[in-house]
């Protein structure tokens, strides 16, 4: 028995399924390829580079010096006042701006449709949610509210310290900031920004939409392996001009929160590849997010009308969103038949596949991708064609719906997500389909039988639910 043990030991199934995914095709995050910065010289030896806070490294926390230099740079490049490395990941981020402004108790103006990270977030900070709504409870497409029903929430929530928008969304599509920043200026607000899926649109300002920053937002967060090629899950936060010079920032409080909220052990190794993607894309960004947005465009113009690409006015064009229901076949054949192709998308919900192209994507991926999703055969069975359309507008507007209620807490999310009593049908952790990870019931909500339903229909469709069980919860 203890050779069979000793044997079990040497074996790392991990390991083994990472190795096997050699030779696929990556549409996804990270965005580094899983080579490009490191195939260099000077960073190719990246693996050997693993350390800790000496003093030769520096402190990520405390900077100064090489670790000063890196973070002035980087907030130079991103048009920030100040930038932080934090390489546990934008989750951190959010934590460190939230905490930053916020006090326990204090009002936050969000959607309900926000990453679950931010969920986590205003549970543990035990700060109050103040859900941005539409007029007459009209619902937003995907949970995403426009520019005027924020500045609605702001005049609705006078006493709320802070404005959260997350933008871009999955999708790649963006609102207006600016009325919302002056309308937050006003009232005194700070107006906060996820933006983990736009860290690479500082790289071409005239081809990508602008920043949060350039839009009168006060602190901003990103996602450096996203889209750029930082190493997972390699995070900036960026404080802006006006919140440092107008007192809404407080530096000391900021460098203590990053203390609290980031590990004591940062990966040195992941914040210089931060530094490393940095200076890829302020030296060849531009040229690479040209070539990105080129590709997008070829492979679609030469796709079939059953394929349709998703990019509405102002959108990211280097995200690739392709809406496949013409095809009349579902999620899990499109993942199948991408799956046997070797291909990895990023995200495929019940009508869109959305891809995210590295800024060093293979052109032969391109081709790759054409021939796997041209060679996807259309459902021909005009009955099985319509009942797929009629259960797919059913969930799609099922999920407005959710995504765009108003609070119904019975609880606080705080007292819901740490509190040891279990209620049935009151959900005590966030009940998200994942990815995107944006929560279709809040910890502290009850659960109902039209949740119920949807949330089995999803799973139905091969849809993970994270903290979901049926019958109800």
């Amino acid at each position: 028995m203890t050779g069979r043990r000793t044997e079990d030991q040497r074996r790392t199934p991990l390991v083994d399924a990472l190795l096997k995914m050699q030779g696929r095709v990556s549409f996804h995050m990270p965005g580094h390829r899983r080579s490009p910065i490191f195939d260099d010289p000077g960073t190719s030896c990246f693996h050997l580079l693993d350390t800790t806070e000496l003093e030769g490294s520096g402190d990520l926390a405390s900077p100064s010096a090489h670790v000063l230099e890196a973070y002035q740079l980087a907030a130079a490049f991103f048009g920030a006042a100040e930038t932080w490395f934090i390489p546990s990941g934008t989750t951190s981020s959010l934590f460190i701006m939230l905490a930053s402004l916020l006090e326990e108790g204090d009002q936050l103006i969000l959607p309900r449709a926000v990453h679950m990270a931010v969920v986590h977030a205003v549970a543990l900070l035990g700060l109050e949610p103040c859900f941005v709504t539409g007029p007459d409870s009209s619902g937003f497409s995907d949970g995403q509210p426009d520019a005027r029903a924020f500045i609605e929430s702001i005049k609705q929530y006078p006493e709320a310290k802070a404005c959260l928008v997350t933008r871009p969304d999955y999708f790649g599509r963006v609102m207006d900031l600016s009325p919302v920043a002056r309308e937050a200026g006003r009232a005194g607000m700070a107006l906060l920004v996820d933006e983990a899926h736009g860290a690479h649109w500082a790289a071409a300002p005239d081809l990508m939409p602008p920043t949060a920053l350039s839009q009168g937002a006060d602190m901003t967060c990103q996602s450096a392996h996203k889209t750029l090629s930082a190493l997972t899950p390699a995070s900036l936060l960026h404080v802006s001009r006006k919140a440092l010079s107008g007192g809404l920032v407080d530096r000391d409080r900021l460098a203590g929160m990053v203390k609290v909220f980031q590990t004591s052990s940062p990966s040195f190794l992941i914040a210089a590849s931060i530094d490393a993607a940095r200076a890829q894309a302020a030296s060849d960004g531009r040229k690479a997010l040209v070539r990105l947005i080129r590709l997008n465009q070829e492979l679609c113009d030469r796709l079939p009308a059953s394929f349709e690409r998703v990019l509405p006015p102002g959108a990211d064009p280097s995200r690739l969103v392709i809406d496949f229901s013409k095809t009349g076949r579902g999620r899990l054949d499109l993942i199948a038949h991408l799956d046997e192709a070797g291909i990895d998308a990023e995200l495929i919900d019940l009508t869109r596949v959305v891809f995210i192209p590295g800024l060093d994507q293979d052109e032969e991926d391109y081709d790759r991708l054409y021939q796997a999703l041209v060679s996807l055969p259309p459902e021909t069975d005009q009955a099985r064609r319509k009942a797929r359309l009629n259960k797919n507008r059913t969930l799609l507007t099922e999920r407005d719906t959710f995504l765009s209620a108003p609070a119904s807490f019975v609880q606080s999310p705080r007292q819901a997500l740490l509190g040891r009593k279990r209620e049935k049908g009151l959900a005590k952790e966030v009940i998200a389909p994942y990815p995107p990870g944006v929560p279709l019931i809040w910890p502290g909500e009850r659960m109902t039988a039209a949740h119920d339903f949807h949330l089995r229909a999803l799973r139905s469709e091969g849809v993970t639910v994270r903290g979901f069980s049926s019958p109800w919860y």
